[in-house]
């Protein structure tokens, strides 16, 4: 009996993996990926990003050396790659954020507040290199939505 429920599950699981959407999508509205990824990917009802930073729609960057600057341009760049999946800031349920010098921590985080002032998700802050070398700030979200 153990094996047929086990089996049953198994099938319903492989029925719902078959069934479910995937998006992939780079929106018109940023730059183009600077290598080869998807900017935002929705499964079903989960949604995440790739690394986003303070790019333009023409691939250059926004703010070179200022931080508030970078971190807005970086987070406007999330509202339309969440956007383009149906999502949301308020469906964000855990971000990481990557600063090249944690000295610039108290004025991301401001230019940050200013975009989740009610919706406060899971966050890491981590410093790290990015990946061009006049960048700051680069951010990653993870969200579910309703399908």
């Amino acid at each position: 009996m153990t094996g047929r429920v086990l089996s049953a599950i198994l099938a319903a699981l492989e029925n719902l993996e078959a069934e479910m959407k995937i998006e992939k999508v780079n929106p018109d509205t940023l730059a183009q990926p600077l290598a080869a990824y998807s900017q935002v990917v929705r499964a079903g009802s989960l949604v995440t990003t790739a690394g986003l930073i303070a790019l333009d729609s023409d691939g250059k960057v926004v703010g070179e050396g200022d931080i508030g600057a970078q971190v807005r341009k970086t987070l406007e760049n999330m509202v339309a790659a969440l956007d383009a999946v149906g999502a949301t800031l308020d469906d964000v349920i855990k971000t990481t954020l990557y600063l090249a010098d944690m000295g610039d921590y108290a004025e991301m985080n401001a230019v940050y507040n200013e975009f989740f002032e009610t919706s406060r998700p899971a966050r890491a802050t981590v410093q790290a290199p990015l990946v061009l070398p006049s960048l700051l700030f680069e951010m990653d979200a993870i969200a579910v939505v309703e399908e």
